[in-house]
């Protein structure tokens, strides 16, 4: 996937959260342990914030960054990877969590690549900042699951 300017690689990791929001929101009648629907609405709510935080990051942005060419994109399309979803009536938390861990994990790393082949600075500081925000999430992730654990 390609994109021509900094303002519409925002807009698709919105768009992806958005459907990774969507995407956990479907499974959650589709699996039969009460923790494994806990736990894909937590990660229905967490998609949705991410997505709102997303867009008024991208309203907030400097037209100079918004509008920087960007000649690279991701290697590969995560929004279709989230789209494709489907757990199996009997898939435990864990499973969940590694699920989605994997993602974010992807998000991190195109991210960070991304930022290394940015052409300008502000380009590079706002990818690293994006990388560094999913990484935040991801520890968040696992460290409310541990909670989810203990209840």
């Amino acid at each position: 996937m390609r994109f021509q300017q900094i303002k519409d690689l925002m807009l698709y990791l919105e768009q992806l959260h958005h459907q990774q929001g969507l995407s956990y929101g479907r499974q959650i009648p589709r699996v039969d342990g009460e923790r494994s629907r806990m736990l894909l609405a937590y990660l229905q709510g967490r998609e949705d914030a991410a997505a709102a935080h997303l867009h008024d990051y991208r309203e907030q942005m400097g037209k100079a960054v918004k509008e920087t060419w960007l000649d690279q994109g991701f290697g590969e399309d995560l929004l279709a990877e989230c789209e494709r979803l489907a757990l199996e009536a009997g898939t435990r938390p864990e499973e969940i969590v590694a699920l989605a861990s994997r993602q974010e994990e992807k998000l991190i790393g195109e991210l960070s690549r991304l930022a290394r082949e940015c052409p300008t600075p502000g380009t590079v500081a706002l990818l690293k900042a994006l990388a560094s925000m999913a990484q935040s999430r991801l520890t968040r992730l696992v460290h409310g699951v541990h909670r989810l654990d203990d209840i």
